[in-house]
């Protein structure tokens, strides 16, 4: 028997966290996996990106208020990317 995954991805493992709003895992489940692969510096700056990415799909496939949430985590990131300049 095989497992063919259509959805195969190679990247920074800090994208996984965009999935982390839908996926039900608990605190302490975050807190090993950070025991494993710690945050790396920057990291909260990012993470509405991923956020983002993951909403605005989901959006595309389903509708509904994925768009209100996607568009506060582009807020959200423009203003810290604002305050950088």
């Amino acid at each position: 028997p095989s497992i063919y995954d259509p959805a195969v991805y190679w990247g920074h493992h800090e994208a996984e966290w965009g999935m982390s709003w839908c996926a039900g895992f608990t605190q302490t489940f975050w807190d090993g996996y950070n025991s494993i692969i710690p945050r790396d510096e920057g990291f909260l700056d990012r993470k509405p990106l991923y956020d983002c990415y993951h909403q605005l799909n989901h959006y595309n496939l389903f509708g509904g208020g994925y768009i209100g949430s996607s568009r506060g985590h582009l807020e959200s990131l423009k203003k810290k990317l604002d305050a950088k300049e």
